[in-house]
């Protein structure tokens, strides 16, 4: 790796690497010194970057969230001339919901990490807290995510909620959850769509 890119670069570089030893092993079987050869640099390089491997898998869960975040953005049309109300907004909302499903079905290796991700920090919690942390991180990331696009669909819309943002957003990461791991579980895309038609109902039965 090139001596001159920036510490962020050189961050993107060493979690790219994680991601994909850990989509191999597991998380629990990943080591910065595992990292450092995968990345092509020294131990001192990732050391310089990342504290420790808790650090690393803290940034590293929340690339993965931007990665569903970016889905969304990406494609500017969603967002151009949405039109306003609840039709509108209900339309909006299936529509990312649409564009974040397809970078989940495109990237099951992944979906699957962010589970491995959570279980290993719980479990690993119980003796070093902060390992626990991760996945406390990694969920109050993903509902600020989801807050985000859930505001932009509100302003887009010219709409309101009628419940607090946070207690939405923490009700549709919760939801996507389980359609996920379901889908991890039984490779069922038809129900997927159904799933989702019936969440974005429901996100906006909470707008007026």
């Amino acid at each position: 790796m090139s001596s001159r890119l920036s510490v962020e670069e050189r961050r993107a570089h060493l979690i790219e690497a994680a991601i994909g030893l850990a989509e191999k092993k597991g998380v629990a079987g990943v080591t910065t010194r595992d990292v450092a050869q995968a990345a092509g640099v020294s131990l001192g390089v990732v050391h310089y970057c990342f504290e420790n491997k808790d650090a690393l898998m803290t940034e590293l869960v929340k690339a993965l969230s931007m990665e569903l975040r970016d889905s969304v953005d990406a494609d500017e049309t969603v967002w151009a001339d949405t039109g306003t109300g609840k039709e509108a907004l209900h339309k909006l909302v299936r529509q990312g919901l649409e564009l974040m499903w397809r970078n989940i079905e495109a990237t099951p290796e992944r979906q699957l990490l962010t589970y491995e991700t959570t279980t290993y920090a719980l479990r690993e919690g119980e003796s070093t807290p902060a390992k626990l942390a991760i996945a406390r991180e990694q969920y109050k990331f993903n509902d600020s995510t989801v807050a985000d696009v859930m505001d932009h669909c509100r302003d887009a819309t010219g709409c309101d909620w009628n419940i607090p943002l946070p207690q939405l957003s923490r009700f549709i990461l919760s939801v996507i959850d389980g359609i996920v791991l379901r889908w991890l579980v039984d490779d069922d895309s038809d129900a997927v769509q159904a799933q989702l038609d019936l969440l974005a109902e429901m996100v906006t039965a909470h707008a007026n």
